[in-house]
């Protein structure tokens, strides 16, 4: 980075960076292994080996320019400038075929049959960002920042490739009218903001996927999903409000802030029917809302020389809905998952819907049960049972400071709401697995003795003793159910006699995410070093307990999936403590 003074009121700036990484990754299966290539999953009892090497490149340069400018009650500030962003990301995969010739020689050229031609990966992203803003005060109350961007990138078409956003925002600080001890901060704020995303990499213009070879023959095909030589660029709008404010000598203080964002002009894939060669196509189409209140309050609880307490609150609540999609569809499939649920973006609903079967109620919205004493089951897997979105997210930090060498700080995180969908249950529950399938009935007798001896159980639901659905003209007749179903197969408790509703759960948590002890070395030592500024050590623990959730065995944050496909789990491993030491020095 270089700059240059000008003058008093001109800057110029340069600046480079450049970052990147390179890894091989190797897989060594011998005879007997269970897994397929990285992790795919598919039973394989042949010995192979594969190699993945991927690099990857970002390079970002900036040229800066800085007018800055004070009179006597109005200050001045204007910015601008050029970015160039370039990425390349480069992998290359192989593997063996059939095995290999010779046990535990892990190599390509150990091959059994003839190899396919290694898959390759290039993907080259070019974006050339021009910026300007400005800052401007009056008599230090009153502020106004406007700025705005132009972006041309290379994912989009040459036709179509730039986009423009800006933002503005206001803010005034009323403390400075009010001339008061306990007051020493107080702003409002007001903005406006659009921002803009462009495309995918390789999502403009159709291209030929490459297959393994048929024989001596190559193979090649049109990929699943069509690219749109027309995308344009998505844009988000936002509005935002806040005040803040610091009272009784920093004593107390909080930030509340309320936004509202819309993204208009989504780059989607969306389904089309396989007849025309291709089971998605990208469009520009649809609007999603999201809206919500976000909540920090700071207190001293105790402000000592010698000792100090000081929390932290946090609290966040978000509602969001998809507002449209393309025209004539109403819901668009983000994940079709094992268990027969989906997750979905659906007009009305908030953003990850997950869809499936669920029990049928009557009109008091008791659980039906047929003549078989088995729950009924909606015929249909397209029913609204949860959503991934939760309710609200917090969080209560604590820190103490002794003097001014210790420091013990622990952090409460917690989320309310939100839904989860746990394939671990519905395999689990249906096959005996869970000690919930093994109980004392409502006989006194161990739920998996046969009927005959006592065992079975009676579900909580209603019959129809007129049994409309024979006698559709008729109207039903609800009595409490009396049929008891075996206990000993545990189709009862699983997949087999229940909707996938039966296994969703909520995704609420309370945990203990971070404890963090620290230690400084006096300041008097760091004054008799010219070099050293401050050295602290410092023992960092996180996620180290989970003091409540409701989904059973499994840590609700670690469903799998990411980006959309949330609100699934299954298989999942034991969470992770992490315990570390931290040395921080300054110069």
């Amino acid at each position: 980075m270089a700059n240059w003074k000008i003058n008093k009121h001109f800057t110029l700036m340069g600046r480079f960076g450049f970052d990147t990484y390179s890894y091989l990754l190797e897989e060594r299966k011998a005879i007997g292994s269970a897994s397929g290539e990285f992790g795919v999953g598919r039973p394989n009892v042949t010995s192979g080996y594969a190699r993945r090497v991927q690099n990857f490149t970002e390079s970002n340069t900036d040229f800066m320019g800085t007018y800055k400018q004070n009179w006597k009650n109005v200050s001045l500030n204007i910015l601008a400038g050029v970015n160039i962003r370039k990425q390349r990301d480069d992998m290359t995969y192989s593997s063996t075929q059939g095995g290999l010739i010779v046990p535990d020689i892990y190599s390509l050229g150990n091959s059994h049959d003839p190899q396919s031609p290694p898959q390759e990966r290039l993907s080259t992203i070019g974006v050339y960002g021009y910026y300007a803003s400005f800052s401007l005060g009056f008599v230090n109350q009153f502020y106004l920042d406007g700025s705005v961007r132009l972006d041309q990138s290379s994912t989009l078409p040459v036709d179509n490739d730039t986009y423009v956003y800006p933002a503005i925002s206001a803010s005034w600080l009323f403390s400075e009218l009010i001339n008061s001890d306990w007051l020493q901060i107080g702003k409002i704020r007001l903005g406006y903001a659009q921002v803009g995303n462009d495309a995918p990499f390789a999502s403009t213009y159709d291209t030929y996927t490459q297959f393994p070879v048929f024989g001596v023959t190559p193979l090649f095909s049109v990929p699943s999903t069509k690219n749109n030589s027309e995308l344009k660029s998505e844009t988000t709008k936002s509005i935002e409000a806040g005040l803040e404010m610091t009272m009784f000598k920093k004593r107390l203080g909080f930030d509340l802030s309320y936004y509202k964002n819309n993204t208009v002009d989504q780059i989607l894939p969306l389904a089309v029917s396989t007849a025309t060669g291709y089971s998605y196509e990208y469009i520009n189409a649809g609007e999603m809302q999201n809206a919500g209140w976000e909540v920090t309050l700071l207190g001293a609880a105790v402000a000592h020389q010698k000792f100090r307490w000081d929390i932290t609150v946090n609290w966040a609540r978000n509602r969001n809905e998809v507002v449209s999609l393309a025209e004539g569809v109403d819901n668009l499939q983000l994940a079709a998952l094992q268990g027969g649920v989906s997750i979905n973006a659906r007009v009305g609903e908030p953003y990850g819907a997950i869809q499936g079967t669920d029990f049928v109620y009557n009109e008091n919205g008791d659980k039906v049960i047929g003549a078989d004493g088995y729950y009924k089951r909606t015929s249909t897997s397209d029913v609204v049972i949860g959503n991934i979105t939760p309710d609200w997210t917090g969080g209560i930090n604590n820190k103490f400071s002794i003097g001014h060498d210790w420091s013990f700080s622990f952090l409460i995180d917690m989320q309310h709401g939100g839904s989860i969908f746990s394939l671990d249950q519905w395999y689990g529950m249906g096959t005996g697995l869970y000690p919930e399938t093994v109980f004392t009935n409502d006989l006194g007798n161990p739920v998996r003795n046969s009927l005959s001896d006592g065992g079975g159980l009676i579900l909580d639901g209603v019959v129809d003793v007129q049994d409309y659905d024979a006698h559709p003209n008729g109207n039903p007749v609800w009595e409490k159910n009396t049929t008891r179903v075996h206990g000993d197969d545990y189709r009862v408790f699983g997949w087999s006699k229940n909707p996938n509703s039966a296994f969703i759960y909520d995704a609420n948590y309370v945990k203990l995410r971070e404890v963090v002890i620290s230690y400084s070395l006096p300041q008097k030592l760091m004054n008799k070093s010219k070099a050293l500024y401050g050295v602290s050590f410092s023992l960092v623990g996180s996620n180290l307990w989970i003091i409540a959730k409701d989904l059973p065995y499994a840590d609700p944050e670690s469903s799998q999936g990411a980006g959309n496909v949330q609100g699934w789990q299954s298989g999942v491993m034991p969470s992770t403590r992490n315990i570390g030491f931290n040395i921080k020095v300054q110069f």
